[in-house]
């Protein structure tokens, strides 16, 4: 019987252990931590890390192919307050679009290289890929689903959302990035 309970205390402790490590696990992507340094690649073999746009807002969506029109409604509400600001205040913003290339065969990668320059032009913004998968996980984002974060000029994460950003919080992401513009690095 002791033998038991032994047994079944070591399961609970390594069971809250585990909880606890997952918990701290999901902490790093919260709002008021630091970004950590990321390298992305563009379809063309530019490369682009933090900080190289360091000391401006980043407005960054990192998604698979699979779910990149998720949040269609949310980019394109951002397009038009976008491109609805002056000039003074569009050079404040980086808008960063990443998709996770991680599990992209190597024999396939020019495909998807080419495919990431013809989304880039469509768009009209470079479209960088993680092709090693070290910025997802870094940022612990959710594969397979739309990750939504803003990082202000100091480089630190002020919003994050995963899945499907509900239109009620549209006003309340554009208010954040009119502060976040206005403050000066």
């Amino acid at each position: 019987m002791r033998t038991f309970k032994q047994i079944i205390w070591l399961i609970i402790v390594v069971l809250g252990l585990g909880a606890w490590s997952l918990a701290s696990w999901a902490s790093l992507l919260t709002s008021g931590r630091a970004a950590p340094n990321f390298v992305v690649e563009s379809g063309d073999n530019q490369k682009l890390s933090l900080d190289m746009i360091r000391g401006k807002v980043i407005v960054l969506f990192y998604e698979s192919r699979q779910v990149i029109k998720k949040n269609d409604a949310l980019k394109d509400e951002l397009k038009r307050f976008y491109r609805a600001q002056p000039a003074n205040l569009k050079r404040e913003v980086f808008r960063l679009v990443v998709i996770d290339c991680s599990h992209t065969p190597w024999p396939v990668r020019p495909l998807w290289q080419f495919k990431l320059r013809e989304h880039s032009e469509k768009a009209r913004l470079t479209i960088y890929g993680d092709w090693t998968g070290r910025m997802c996980a870094d940022y612990h984002m959710k594969a397979g689903e739309s990750n939504f974060l803003i990082i202000d000029k100091q480089g630190i994460i002020k919003y994050t959302a995963t899945g499907k950003i509900p239109n009620g919080q549209f006003q309340k992401i554009k208010e954040l990035l009119l502060t976040l513009v206005q403050e000066k690095a």
